[in-house]
């Protein structure tokens, strides 16, 4: 696991950040959504309880399964 300073709208182009937090696994985000833009923001994941400021334990956990299957 490693973490990046995203500091300027460039940094949040160079590296697909659409706001706090973006989890990418090997570079990629596991959770996009249809015409998200990068951007210095906060964001919010849909999940089985509606709109929060992560993904929940489960959605991690099948996001890294699909990722290694």
């Amino acid at each position: 696991m490693s973490t990046q300073a995203v500091e300027s709208t460039e940094d949040a182009d160079r590296l697909g950040f659409t706001g706090s937090p973006t989890i990418l696994l090997d570079g990629t985000d596991p959770f996009p959504q249809p015409g998200e833009i990068s951007a210095l923001s906060c964001r919010v994941y849909t999940t089985p309880d509606g709109l929060a400021g992560s993904p929940t334990v489960e959605q991690l956990a099948d996001a890294l399964t699909r990722r290694t299957a």
